[in-house]
């Protein structure tokens, strides 16, 4: 049966690999004006914002299953686990504004150029933030990506 940690490693992906999904069908909706696309993008941006909820609390209780082990840098927890606080708020706050989208372009209206390009750029910055969360986190266990060459 997997512990806190091992259910963390396996859903932390989501929010890096899915973002990065979503920017690109984001991005062709925008480009291609595709009114569809636009829409699927901002249902999976909301789904992905929901999986994040468990990838930080996961986290939480992860850090209580690693805590003490030999090689683990308390220091290195606490800097992914404050970075990932504000990755996960900034994702909560690109979903919500996806959750709003999704119900004032409802239906046949469409949605606006302009509301694709703002989702794609807050998308950008916390696809980003979630690779740097992801490489925080790394750095707790992995005790290569400490190389500093």
């Amino acid at each position: 049966m997997p512990n806190s940690a091992h259910l963390h490693l396996i859903l932390n992906h989501f929010p890096i690999i899915g973002t990065a999904f979503v920017i690109l069908a984001a991005g062709y909706g925008v480009i291609t004006n595709n009114d569809s696309i636009k829409k699927f993008s901002m249902v999976m941006l909301v789904l992905i914002g929901l999986i994040t909820i468990p990838v930080f609390i996961s986290g939480g209780n992860a850090e209580g299953v690693v805590k003490g082990l030999e090689g683990i840098s308390e220091d290195q927890i606490d800097a992914h686990e404050d970075f990932a606080r504000v990755s996960m708020i900034a994702m909560e706050i690109t979903a919500g504004i996806s959750l709003i989208g999704l119900f004032l372009f409802r239906g046949p209206k469409n949605v606006p150029v302009w509301y694709g390009i703002i989702l794609l750029v807050l998308l950008i910055a916390v696809n980003l933030m979630m690779i740097y969360t992801g490489h925080l986190g790394g750095r707790i266990s992995h005790l290569e990506l400490m190389n500093k060459h």
